[in-house]
């Protein structure tokens, strides 16, 4: 799984890059296919006060998950991202499970069925 961290408007410091990673990483419990994460953190002025936005960009093979976040802490935006990937990612999961079940030709056929 590979990490692209990148801020608009402002400098990332390591630390903070290195937290997005370290927290992100952890998605791969939940799915394991996941090809790249592209996190994107910008300031967004709102009124009189600076709002932070984490936009996730998950590549899975199929249809790519998006999510955004915000929060006025980096970090917080970055854990609020992190847990709706986290659903977001499970339940793909499940519906893939589901589909697969239902495709799979060696299920159990109830014998009423099986008569018509």
């Amino acid at each position: 799984m590979k990490f692209r961290v990148e801020s608009k408007g402002f400098r990332l410091s390591p630390s903070l890059k290195n937290f997005a990673t370290e927290k992100l990483s952890k998605l791969d419990r939940y799915y394991k296919d996941i090809q790249e994460i592209e996190v994107t953190l910008e300031i967004e002025v709102r009124t009189s006060k600076e709002v932070v936005n984490c936009m996730l960009n998950i590549r899975v093979p199929g249809k790519d998950a998006y999510i955004k976040t915000s929060s006025s802490i980096f970090e917080d935006a970055i854990l609020k991202a992190a847990d709706a990937a986290k659903r977001k990612l499970r339940t793909r999961k499940t519906q893939l499970q589901i589909a697969k079940k239902r495709k799979s030709p060696d299920r159990v056929v109830s014998a009423k069925k099986a008569m018509k």
